[in-house]
């Protein structure tokens, strides 16, 4: 029986359709808190999050307390046209966010099985990137930290322009650089934005939710097929490229 804390477990129709995702992928755009790994822990999200309130507390923008939020959703939930006004506040904002992200990528734990399926979509010769509202700064560490970085190359594709883009922006930059048609690719993703950049971007889209409140966020944002273990993505990757005799 599944818990009331973890997403139910996929049916036989799930896994088919995920196979046939996968089966059709030649290109994977993966998001990084979440698919990858987890940040963040409660205390050092909060920390961070801490930070940022009251950074913005001092230039007089309001950010509602929401236990739990990550600073990147903290960030999201804001008008950010409030503070094309003040650039100055933006740069320090982005500024602090990623000394945070980065510092936290020295306790950031991988999702389970993680690592093991992006060097088994590496080595049947998929092409990955990774996409995110998060600095590429951090991720270039976690990917470092983790003997992950030959994985993935140069196709790190986080945040650009200050807090301009918060990763919507970041699917397409990576099909783009990769010259990948976005109809044989697949973007993993961990929220409703996610999402939404994988369908601005014309490319199919699974979701992966490590708890669930984040499977009900992405079900109730439409998402066609979540899951809440990657080892069925593994296997599925595996058994793809078995040798045929």
């Amino acid at each position: 029986m599944t818990s009331s804390t973890h997403p139910p477990e996929p049916t036989a129709d799930e896994l088919a359709g995920l196979r046939d995702l996968v089966a059709a992928a030649k290109t994977v755009i993966l998001g990084f808190d979440g698919p990858l790994c987890r940040l963040y822990d409660p205390l050092t999200a909060r920390a961070a999050a801490d930070s940022l309130t009251a950074l913005l507390a001092e230039h007089g923008v309001p950010a509602g307390d929401v236990p739990g939020r990550t600073p990147l959703a903290l960030l999201r939930s804001l008008t950010l046209g409030a503070l094309d006004d003040d650039p100055a506040l933006s740069t320090a904002l982005d500024e602090l966010l990623t000394g945070s992200e980065v510092a936290a990528t020295l306790t950031a734990r991988p999702a389970p099985y993680a690592d093991n399926l992006v060097r088994t979509w590496s080595a049947v010769g998929t092409r990955l990137a990774v996409a995110t509202g998060h600095s590429a700064d951090a991720v270039h560490a976690y990917l470092a930290g983790r003997g992950l970085t030959a994985c993935f190359g140069p196709h790190v594709y986080g945040r650009t322009d200050g807090l301009t883009h918060l990763g919507h922006d970041a699917p397409p930059r990576a099909l783009s650089a990769l010259g990948a048609d976005p109809a044989e690719a697949l973007v993993v993703g961990s929220t409703p934005e996610d999402l939404r950049a994988a369908r601005d971007a014309g490319a199919p889209f699974l979701g992966y939710a490590r708890d669930l409140p984040a499977y009900d966020r992405l079900r109730a944002a439409g998402a066609p097929l979540v899951t809440g273990t990657l080892e069925p993505v593994r296997q599925a990757v595996w058994e793809l490229n078995l040798p045929r005799r």
